[in-house]
């Protein structure tokens, strides 16, 4: 499953070994949006562990995709608050 987690604050590229699996990008409004492709409930349930044990603030957590291969670009479906995968 494609996840979109959404945290307070800008993480600079120092975090990313602490997210392996997912992508950084820093967003405006003081939100970092980390996005990938974790396997199943118990590899989210340790992203959100991970995220509460460096004292982030969780904002959000949304299901993009059920598709490995999900072409997201946050760009295009940040604003849209139901993100619909690609033609």
């Amino acid at each position: 499953m494609i996840y979109q987690i959404r945290v307070s604050g800008h993480l600079d590229a120092g975090w990313a070994e602490w997210f392996e699996n997912l992508t950084i990008s820093n967003q405006e409004g003081g939100v970092a949006l980390l996005t990938g492709y974790l396997q199943d409930q118990a590899a989210l349930q340790g992203v959100l562990k991970r995220i509460s044990d460096l004292g982030l603030a969780l904002i959000s957590v949304n299901a993009v995709s059920e598709e490995k291969g999900y072409a997201y670009d946050p760009q295009i479906h940040d604003d849209d608050p139901k993100p619909h995968p690609p033609a």
